[in-house]
């Protein structure tokens, strides 16, 4: 099944005390970091926008580094759910996924299964159980206790077949509703619950965009040193009499920036990822490795923000070659030079590394 994915950016953000979708996240906005991830998606065909009139201009900035024809902006309603009925007016694909614009953290695995949930039921819910106490409150006074049990906060995308959705809102009339999945369970039949992720928060107020945590990750790597071998670090081949002794290129520093990578986004080690004793990667160039795990960062809609790597190296002096290295993996990751910071320090004739026979590097890496 091919599905359209509608995004609804067109409200008016009084909660957050500016235009919510044009926050800055990393070194993107809330719109394009949402655009993107569906952008992604080869299975969604159509993505439309839903804007205010007046944002029509910043929409098209967003999608302008993507294949326009994928595209369609559409100037929303008064309400919600006149702005999903808009954006549903320009869908063509069988199912149709209804996501917030403000919701830029929703990744690719719950995007797939909310369009497996609609290809087997008809529609597909993102939900997680709601884990605080809840309260009736009525005048500033709680009058009861609810029930946790049960009870669910539904997060988008929101997805369904296109025509049973469409035919809701034809059957629904000027009704409003809080979102789709009332509007489908009272017209077509009850909506289908997936799980939903923890991330994947809608920015509401200000207090929500100031509140959004990076995560960082630590990385280290060492390896001894040996004649007839290459040296390279930090994707950067070095004039030395020594190498690495290594599955692979045996570039400490890019493996422990890797390690620093996987370990932000949650992920297992560079040994899982990458066996020392797969013979795909005898002798393999770290840097590929590196691209590796930045795709992978991807997928699961992790931007990267910065990172530093120290190196530790009795000899040889690194201090030409940083700028180089700097250059080098600020294109692999994707982010500026001046978010890559390269230190090279000795171990004082400490241990092996200050023999000169090992090299070290430690790494940390910000991502949100």
């Amino acid at each position: 099944m091919k599905f359209d994915a509608v995004i609804v950016a067109a409200g008016k953000s009084e909660r957050a005390s500016g235009n919510k979708i044009e926050f800055v996240i990393g070194n993107d906005t809330v719109l394009s970091r949402t655009v993107g991830v569906f952008y992604a998606i080869k299975e969604i065909e159509r993505i439309v926008l839903v804007v205010r009139k007046d944002e029509i201009d910043f929409a098209q900035s967003v999608i302008s580094e993507y294949d326009a024809g994928r595209f369609r902006i559409v100037v929303g309603g008064e309400s919600r759910s006149r702005s999903v009925y808009n954006g549903l007016q320009a869908t063509v694909s069988e199912g149709v996924l209804i996501h917030d614009g403000a919701r830029p953290f929703v990744s690719e695995k719950t995007i797939f299964d909310v369009m497996n949930s609609v290809e087997r039921f008809g529609s597909g819910i993102p939900a997680l159980p709601v884990n605080d106490s809840v309260r009736s409150v009525k005048d500033g006074v709680v009058t009861g206790a609810v029930d946790r049990e049960g009870l669910y906060a539904v997060q988008t995308p929101q997805g369904f077949r296109r025509d049973e959705i469409l035919k809701a809102f034809a059957d629904a009339g000027d009704k409003e509703y809080a979102d789709e999945s009332i509007l489908y369970s009272e017209w077509i039949a009850p909506a289908r619950i997936v799980e939903g992720e923890e991330r994947n928060v809608k920015i509401t107020t200000r207090g929500d965009y100031g509140a959004l945590n990076s995560r960082v990750g630590i990385g280290y790597d060492v390896h001894t040193l040996a004649p007839f071998r290459k040296l390279v670090i930090g994707g950067i081949e070095i004039a030395h009499e020594m190498g690495a002794v290594a599955h692979s290129d045996g570039d400490m520093a890019i493996h422990a920036l890797i390690d620093a990578l996987l370990a932000a986004i949650g992920e297992s080690d560079i040994g899982t990822h990458f066996p020392p004793d797969d013979p795909r990667y005898l002798d393999a160039d770290s840097s590929l490795m590196l691209t590796d795990t930045v795709e992978l960062c991807k997928r699961a809609n992790y931007k990267i923000v910065s990172c530093s790597i120290i190196i530790v190296a009795e000899k040889p002096k690194l201090a030409d070659y940083i700028p180089v290295m700097r250059v080098k993996i600020a294109n692999l990751l994707g982010i500026t030079v001046s978010d890559v910071s390269i230190a090279a320090k000795t171990n004082e004739g400490v241990g092996e590394i200050g023999k000169g026979r090992a090299i070290a590097a430690y790494a940390s890496a910000v991502v949100c």
